[in-house]
């Protein structure tokens, strides 16, 4: 992750400086130094998460702002929002909020939340790029952590870090899917953002784009008959005590970024900046550790206190995924770009 962090320092620094030379003022919007042996800005963040108080996006936002404060004595204060509480519940108006400014300093918004504001933030969800973590973060923190990067500041953000939010598992009520004609007619919640809604009809199932916030209900109520989702996030919504069976086929890899507002970026001293820059990176390191350690242990209580039934894809079914799967990959390295998609290893 030490690359990636260098990376977006350097671009956060340079954006902060052409800032100032433009007339930006480092002092408004109410920071100050709290003392004058702090080189630290007095000032509260705020966070906004889209996850539930017991997701990963939320738990990470929270040592964050432990971090932060235990290492400035608490000149900086740190607060956090879930389940897009200052977005009216709403994860398009998350990141929208976060761009226009004035609502709060900062998000941990997965890709279906950043896709609101440019579509190619979809891109490290393409289908069945990644099989596992490891290759994901090499991507993340590589070439297309870079990417993305630059492509927030063309949008007033800065690139902080980026976690997992998890390789997706298909869960149903009570179905076992081992194959695509298994989806037939399923209807399958999945987040905004054409990836999720074209893989799943390609896969014959019939996509519900949904808020977060509604899923737990419309499960429940059998208004939807299953979604995908990685496993923290499912037990975080307690979605296994309405849905029994889950297909683990790792179809497909979102993330979270904690992200900043621009403007109130560079309202910020150097030293500011680099201390929430480096916190935000060992915040995204500890949420990666704990997802990955979590969900060895969530698998464990679905199957044993909650009668789950897990289901593995061999080697073979998987290959009949990802080889109906191509089709959508072509269609999005014509429409996101050949150079998005080749930096997170989609050729």
């Amino acid at each position: 992750m030490k690359k990636i962090l260098a990376f977006v320092l350097a671009s956060a620094m340079t954006l902060s400086l052409a800032a100032c030379s433009s007339g930006n003022d480092a002092s408004s919007g109410g920071n100050s130094s709290a003392n004058s042996d702090s080189p630290y800005e007095k000032t509260t963040i705020r966070i906004s998460t889209s996850g539930q108080d017991q997701g990963i996006d939320a738990l990470a936002a929270k040592h964050f702002g432990e971090l932060v404060e235990e290492a400035t004595d608490g000149v900086i204060k740190v607060e956090v929002y879930p389940n897009c509480q200052l977005a009216g519940g709403d994860m398009s108006k998350l990141i929208e909020l976060l761009v226009t400014g004035g609502n709060y300093e900062m998000m941990v918004g997965s890709g279906s939340v950043l896709g609101n504001v440019d579509e190619r933030f979809l891109t490290h969800t393409i289908p069945f790029l990644f099989s596992s973590y490891d290759e994901a973060a090499s991507y993340m923190d590589g070439t297309g952590g870079e990417f993305y990067a630059d492509m927030m500041a063309e949008k007033g953000m800065v690139y902080m870090s980026g976690m997992y939010n998890g390789l997706r598992q298909l869960t149903t009520k009570d179905k076992v899917v081992t194959s695509p004609s298994d989806l037939s007619t399923l209807r399958i919640r999945v987040p905004s953002g054409e990836v999720y809604m074209k893989t799943l009809t390609e896969f014959g199932a019939d996509p519900v784009a949904m808020n977060w916030s509604e899923t737990f209900t419309a499960l429940q109520q059998g208004t939807l008959d299953g979604h995908e989702n990685g496993y923290q996030t499912i037990a975080s919504a307690n979605i296994q005590e309405v849905q029994k069976c889950i297909t683990e086929w790792n179809w497909s890899f979102d993330g979270y970024w904690f992200v900043a507002n621009q403007k109130d970026w560079d309202k910020f001293n150097e030293a500011t900046q680099t201390l929430l820059m480096e916190k935000a990176q060992e915040a995204a390191q500890w949420g990666r550790d704990k997802l990955v350690a979590d969900e060895i242990e969530i698998r464990k209580d679905f199957t044993e206190n909650y009668g789950v039934t897990i289901t593995e894809l061999t080697d073979e079914q998987r290959q009949v995924f990802v080889d109906a799967a191509r089709p959508v990959q072509e269609y999005f390295i014509e429409k996101f770009g050949a150079d998005v998609c080749a930096a997170w290893g989609l050729e």
